[in-house]
């Protein structure tokens, strides 16, 4: 029961990850519209994606690891 609520937890983390990356990244394309600098722009995207990233390889572990064990 308990391997199963983690499942379901750590895969609703992958949708709430995967939302708030979508609201984000539309956050960072309006506000790149003002910024003149272009690595400025740039690393906006690269810090969003290494953050996401580091979630949705989180949640994908969780449910990887609760599926085998």
């Amino acid at each position: 029961m308990a391997t199963l609520l983690l499942i379901i937890a750590s895969l609703a983390g992958i949708a709430v990850s995967v939302l708030y990356l979508r609201k984000n990244i539309i956050r960072i394309k309006a506000k790149n519209a003002n910024e003149p600098k272009a690595y400025k722009r740039g690393l906006n995207y690269v810090l969003t994606g290494l953050w996401y990233g580091y979630l949705l390889v989180f949640f994908v572990g969780l449910t990887v690891n609760n599926l085998i064990f």
